[in-house]
C-alpha cells in the first residue's frame, strides 16, 4: 500500500449573485420570465424584419410613381414611415430583453418612440379608409379623428411615463430592469381596441350598405381589408384582457408586448397598399367605355352619347392604364364597329 493518499478532487459550483432582496426561488421565475420575454421579442422581430423585406419590391414600384397627387397624399407619407417604424419598434426591445447592455433607459425609450410612430401612422391610414368609403362625412370624420388623437395621446402619456435601469448581470438574457409602470398601464391598449372596433363597425356598415356589385375586384378587397380589421382588432382584445388580469399574470404580460406592434406594422401596410390597388382599378375601369342596349354609346368619365346608327363604321381610341406598370404609362386601343 502506498504510503502517499490520493488527493480526492472537489466538486466545483457555480457562484451566481443574487439581486438585493431576491429569494433562489424568486431569482430561478425571474429568470424564467426573462427568457420567455426574449423568445417572444426575437420572433417578434424576426417576423416585422421578413415583413419589411418581403414589401421591398412594392415600396421600389410605389417610388416610382410620378403622380404628384399620390406624394400629396398623407397616406402615402403615413405608408413610408409605418414601414420603417415597425422595426425602429422592436429592435430596440431586442436589445433591451436579450442582450447585456449599460443603455437599458435608451433602448426603453426608443422602443416607445417607434410604437407611437407605428400607432400614428397605422390609425392616419386606417382614418382616411373610413373618410373615402363614407364620402368624408363630417359626423364620421369627427368621431375617427377623435378616436384617433384620444389614441396616440394615451401611448404617448404610457411612453413618457416608461423608465429603466441597468441591474446586476444575469446568466441569460438582459440586465435591464423595468420600473413599475402606471396603474393605468392598460389605458393605451384600452384606447387602441376602441380606435379599431370602431374603424372595423363603420367600415362593415358602409360595405353593407353601399357594396360595389358591379366590381368583383372591389369588393374582394373590401373584404381583405374587413379581414386586416378583424386580425388587429383580435390581437389587441387579447393582450388588452391579459394585461388587465391579476398579478398572479405579471409573467405573461411582458410576453405580449411586441405582438400588438407587429400586428399593427403589418395590417396597417396592406391597408394602404389595398386601398391603393382599389383606387389604381378604379381609375382604370373610368377610362372604358359603356355601351348600352340602344343605338348610342356613352363614356363613364363624361357621359357624352355617341350616335352609331349615323355611322357605317367608326373607330374609337380609348386610354387605358396597364395594372403592371407605372400610372403613367397609357396605351392606346383601337376599336372598330360597325353599325347594326
Amino acid at each position: 500500500m502506498s504510503s502517499t493518499n490520493a488527493t480526492v478532487p472537489q466538486p466545483n459550483f457555480a457562484q451566481i449573485p443574487l439581486p438585493p432582496g431576491f429569494t433562489l426561488e424568486q431569482f430561478q421565475a425571474l429568470q424564467g420570465t426573462i427568457v420567455n420575454v426574449a423568445i417572444a421579442m426575437a420572433v417578434a422581430v424576426a417576423i416585422v424584419v421578413w415583413d419589411f423585406l418581403s414589401m421591398i419590391p412594392t415600396e421600389r414600384e410605389l417610388f416610382r410613381e410620378k403622380d404628384s397627387k399620390l406624394w400629396r397624399a398623407p397616406p402615402t407619407w403615413a405608408f413610408m414611415v409605418l414601414r420603417y417604424s415597425g422595426v425602429f419598434a422592436l429592435v430596440p426591445g431586442l436589445f433591451f430583453t436579450s442582450l447585456q447592455n449599460q443603455h437599458c433607459q435608451v433602448a426603453a425609450s426608443l422602443g416607445e418612440v417607434g410604437v407611437v410612430l407605428v400607432t400614428g401612422s397605422a390609425g392616419l391610414i386606417f382614418a382616411y379608409r373610413v373618410f373615402a368609403i363614407w364620402r368624408y362625412n363630417k359626423t364620421v370624420m369627427v368621431l375617427v379623428s377623435v378616436l384617433y388623437v384620444f389614441n396616440v395621446a394615451c401611448w404617448i402619456a404610457v411612453g413618457s411615463q416608461l423608465r429603466a435601469s441597468q441591474g446586476p448581470p444575469t446568466p441569460f438574457g438582459s440586465n435591464c430592469k423595468l420600473h413599475p409602470v402606471p396603474d393605468w398601464d392598460p389605458l393605451p391598449f384600452a384606447s387602441s381596441v376602441l380606435f379599431d372596433t370602431t374603424v372595423l363597425l363603420l367600415t362593415i356598415i358602409k360595405t353593407r350598405e353601399d357594396k360595389i356589385k358591379s366590381s368583383a375586384i372591389g369588393n374582394q378587397i373590401l373584404r381583405d381589408n374587413i379581414i386586416y380589421f378583424v386580425i388587429l382588432s383580435v390581437t389587441n382584445i387579447v393582450v388588452l384582457v391579459i394585461n388587465c388580469l391579476g398579478p398572479k399574470f405579471d409573467n405573461i404580460k411582458p410576453v405580449t408586448l411586441p405582438y400588438p406592434t407587429l400586428m399593427t406594422t403589418a395590417m396597417g401596410t396592406r391597408v394602404y397598399l389595398n386601398l391603393r390597388l382599389y383606387n389604381k382599378r378604379r381609375h382604370e375601369t373610368s377610362t372604358l367605355p359603356q355601351v348600352t342596349s340602344g343605338d348610342t354609346m356613352r363614356f363613364k368619365t363624361n357621359d357624352v352619347p355617341i350616335p352609331l346608327n349615323s355611322m357605317r363604321s367608326a373607330t374609337m381610341v380609348v386610354q387605358s392604364t396597364h395594372v403592371q406598370k407605372d400610372w403613367d404609362d397609357t396605351k392606346l386601343h383601337t376599336v372598330t364597329t360597325e353599325s347594326l
